[in-house]
């Protein structure tokens, strides 16, 4: 089953800060889509970090305002965004490997690195791509 955002407020003891964030909650839905946690895949398989495959659409959301609360600009929530990849990256059997710096043609208003990661454990999911008639 994919990670929820129960399952990472439970696992960074967060519950009581983030719980009713609304922007964090956003964010890490927007990490969560499917197409998302398969880009992230697909980046730390090229060995690019994982949040360069939507830190554009994390930051439109932040921007955009719709909830109040989680502050990209603040160190901490930006780390937080980095632990919402890790929590969501560690069922397909992805764990951190180094830290590297955001392609500079994402234009990152709020990152200027993030995480790549290496299948180094036994998955719990796995990503099947198929091709199906139209």
């Amino acid at each position: 089953m994919k990670t929820t955002y129960e399952d990472f407020l439970d696992e960074y003891s967060y519950r009581e800060r983030f719980e009713h964030d609304m922007m964090a909650k956003g964010i890490f839905e927007i990490l969560a889509q499917d197409e998302n946690i398969i880009a992230m895949i697909e980046h730390s398989e090229a060995g690019k970090p994982a949040l360069a495959a939507c830190v554009n659409q994390i930051e439109a959301f932040f921007e955009q305002g719709g909830a109040k609360g989680f502050d990209l600009s603040v160190d901490f929530n930006k780390q937080c965004v980095g632990r919402m990849v890790k929590t969501i990256l560690r069922p397909f059997g992805y764990e951190t490997h180094i830290q590297k710096s955001m392609p500079k043609t994402l234009e990152s208003k709020y990152f200027r690195s993030a995480t790549s990661y290496q299948k180094t454990r036994t998955a719990l999911l796995k990503v099947v791509k198929t091709i199906v008639e139209a």
